[in-house]
């Protein structure tokens, strides 16, 4: 009977054991859960693509490495915001029309929210070559300038118009469009072209094309006498379909029409 009360006072003392050693653990137990959702937070990315001279660049596409899902597309600004990014380290890759690809590399940390700026290095561009037929020559190459200038709202400026302001450089001509401002570049390097979308919006730099291709330089990269005619279109309102196919809101659209400088430019409208 005394064995019996030694055996089952073990027991006892064991269980008791047990027990204040489950209590104990209970708490790291308990905690871990929490401390693995605190590390897998997702986090936020918020920056800027931007040229050589700190221009912000529109439509610039950024993918995660090893992925052609799109992330994010550059607004008017270059300015882009991703959520819901896992923690770690991830590459980034921005692609643009007209600039060289680059890719980045982010270290994130759970929940927090990161901001960065981009750099591009814009391409070396040939432009479109343009046929240019003597002026005894009936041509049509100014047709889809013709054509959207009776279908479209926007400004359409003719060569005599050209003339006819003085104009030494491209951004001369638009100098007096409404809804257009020039901002000077750093170095006295010309202008930007910068659009203004109505009252209390955001300013813009405008998408630019010529003879309908797109075309990642500047106006200020044409002098007036290289210019046969303009298409500008300031705010989404006014912008043709075929400048915006892609339906990524293209802010404002200057269309560049060039000439031979060695010849008579044909009868403006």
């Amino acid at each position: 009977m005394a064995l019996s009360r030694a055996v089952f006072g073990t027991q006892l003392v064991a269980l008791c054991i047990s027990a204040a050693i489950s209590r104990a653990q209970q708490p790291t137990q308990a905690g871990a859960p929490d401390s693995t959702r605190r590390d897998s937070t997702p986090a936020i990315l918020i920056g800027r693509v931007v040229d050589s001279g700190g221009i912000g660049i529109p439509n610039a596409e950024i993918t995660r490495t090893k992925s052609d899902r799109v992330q994010a597309i550059t607004g008017d600004s270059g300015e882009f915001r991703i959520t819901g990014l896992p923690p770690g380290t991830i590459v980034f890759n921005v692609r643009r029309i007209g600039f060289e690809s680059a890719s980045f590399t982010a270290v994130l940390k759970p929940g927090k929210t990161h901001r960065a700026a981009f750099p591009m290095t814009a391409n070396a561009q040939n432009l479109p070559t343009v046929a240019v037929s003597d002026t005894a020559s009936k041509t049509h190459w100014l047709d889809q300038f013709s054509r959207r200038k009776t279908t479209n709202r926007g400004t359409f400026i003719t060569r005599a118009e050209i003339e006819k302001r003085g104009a030494r450089t491209g951004t001369d001509i638009v100098r007096t469009v409404p809804g257009v401002r020039l901002a000077p570049l750093r170095g006295g390097a010309g202008y930007q072209v910068i659009m203004n979308r109505g009252s209390g919006a955001r300013a813009c730099i405008p998408t630019m094309f010529v003879h309908g291709m797109p075309y990642s330089g500047m106006l200020d990269d044409f002098i007036a006498d290289d210019i046969e005619a303009l298409e500008v279109y300031v705010g989404v309102s006014e912008i043709p379909p075929e400048f915006d196919k892609i339906g990524r809101g293209v802010c404002g659209v200057i269309v560049i029409w060039t000439r031979d400088p060695g010849k008579k430019p044909p009868p403006s409208a």
